[in-house]
């Protein structure tokens, strides 16, 4: 199967029971706006979510928010909530996606990665969110703990949580419970909506054409040593709905360091190659075609390389159009019209 079956997608796990709670979290002293009325409306009992093992009770939905990652930024915008972001990490992304560009651009950047503590502090949060496990680094002092010890709620998309992403479940569990904390139940559900049919539409037409998966070796990074996509990540669910056979799906992480002899020993068909940082994607496939193992494989010889933003390897509606560039890439008898 090159489509992840429906019945595999986890139960939405949104509780509404307050006797739950170990954290409890209300809305901000402040004035109201009809949007802000209309949302605290929409609660009509305290929502409890469990998040990465954390239970939180909301009794209002949170008004000022800091999100940590571009791709939780255009979440939150495309959830109807862009005007409730005071701050945002990662605020200097050239391209958000059309649709939320003229919103993103309005929202104050913090930072062109994380933003410090005190940053975050200053701006009064009621809830902050992070896209990745770095988000909350108790390093820079904004762990989740310290945050919720300072009566600030917060959100973790789960493909970091520990368990990665094993199917699109996961998502929409996550949208669903966001919808229910912000009181945007309706756009959540459709946004979520809208990603899964998305990605089940590129799977249809692979299956349609009867395609058959290609083995493929995704390269993130690294000379010394490769860093790929394991098998529990978004990285190979993408692939997954694209048609391809991961050659390092036994890697227990979203990505994890491989090495060149079993990359080669795989003899990959093509290559994704993430593009992202100051190794430009042109830098990465000149290494690959100059590297003494790779040049042994089908995918150098062949020349079958296939360029995906890293911005599109995480949970967000970017999942599909990566599936898409690679199915495409991949599979073009299957988009013939």
């Amino acid at each position: 199967m090159l489509v992840p079956t429906r019945s595999t997608r986890r139960r939405i796990s949104v509780l509404t029971s307050v006797a739950t709670a170990v954290l409890l979290v209300a809305g901000c002293s402040r004035g109201t706006t009809p949007a802000e009325v209309e949302a605290a409306e929409s609660f009509t009992e305290p929502v409890t979510i469990t998040n990465c093992d954390r239970t939180a009770t909301f009794d209002a939905p949170p008004q000022r928010i800091v999100s940590m990652n571009d791709h939780v930024t255009e979440t939150l915008i495309q959830m109807g909530v862009g005007e409730r972001i005071v701050g945002m990490g990662y605020g200097e992304q050239p391209d958000p996606l059309p649709e939320t560009a003229e919103q993103f651009r309005a929202i104050p950047s913090l930072a062109k990665e994380y933003p410090t503590s005190e940053q975050v502090l200053d701006l009064e949060p009621d809830l902050v969110v992070g896209g990745m496990r770095s988000a909350f680094d108790d390093k820079n002092g904004f762990g989740r703990d310290s945050l919720e010890a300072a009566g600030i709620a917060t959100f973790l998309f789960s493909e970091y949580c520990g368990q990665g992403f094993p199917d699109i479940g996961l998502l929409e569990n996550d949208f669903a419970q966001l919808g229910a904390i912000l009181g945007v139940e309706e756009s959540a559900t459709e946004l979520a909506e809208r990603i899964v049919s998305g990605l089940d539409s590129v799977g249809a037409r692979l299956g349609a054409a009867g395609v058959q998966p290609i083995r493929t070796f995704f390269y993130d990074s690294g000379e010394a040593e490769p860093l790929s996509v394991g098998g529990v990540g978004i990285g190979n669910l993408i692939g997954e709905y694209a048609g391809v056979d991961n050659i390092t799906a036994e890697g227990p992480k979203p990505y994890f360091a491989t090495s060149w002899e079993v990359v080669g020993e795989r003899q990959p068909e093509a290559i994704v190659v993430l593009d992202y940082g100051s190794t430009s994607a042109a830098d990465k496939i000149a290494f690959l075609k100059n590297h003494s193992v790779m040049v042994t494989t089908p995918a150098v010889r062949n020349d079958r390389f296939v360029v995906v933003p890293l911005d599109d390897f995480f949970e967000s509606s970017r999942m599909v159009t990566s599936a898409d560039t690679i199915a495409r890439a991949l599979h073009p008898e299957a988009f013939v019209e």
